[in-house]
């Protein structure tokens, strides 16, 4: 995937593999910061694009993205991150564990689906596509 492709300027491909998480980070961070976000917008969208990193090599490409043939790509738009990778389809604004009950008690509360919460409600705007055999999340943060 390129600028072509997405129409973002600044976009890395990073290894799909948890070693390559904090590198992510950083190049989003300090595009994000250089695109004028306060630094309590740019830490949101660190713990977004950690969510997204995490699920994308645990779950998407199921383990096994630690072989070295699995990508991940990180992009800044402005206030808009970006993210994509070449796993199964998967629509995290509609899929996935139901979110958990803030009213049950925490060792009554299911395992899973908070990390969904969290890319679903911090940013400002969601949205996902599939397209090219790639899924493209872009979060706006405000």
């Amino acid at each position: 995937m390129d600028e072509k492709e997405t129409g973002i300027a600044h976009l890395l491909r990073f290894p799909a593999r948890l070693d390559a998480v904090p590198g992510a980070m950083a190049f989003a961070a300090m595009a994000l910061t250089q695109a004028g976000l306060a630094p309590g917008i740019v830490a949101r969208a660190e713990l977004i694009l950690e969510e997204l990193l995490r699920n994308s090599i645990l779950h998407g490409y199921g383990g096994q993205a630690d072989d070295g043939t699995h990508a991940v790509w990180v992009g800044v738009r402005g206030q808009v991150l970006c993210y994509a990778d070449a796993a199964p389809p998967f629509n995290p604004l509609t899929e996935g564990p139901p979110a958990p009950d803030p009213t049950l008690p925490v060792e009554q509360l299911a395992v899973g689906g908070l990390g969904l919460l969290l890319i679903r409600q911090l940013g400002s705007a969601v949205a996902y596509t599939y397209s090219g055999g790639h899924n493209r999340i872009e979060i706006t943060l405000q």
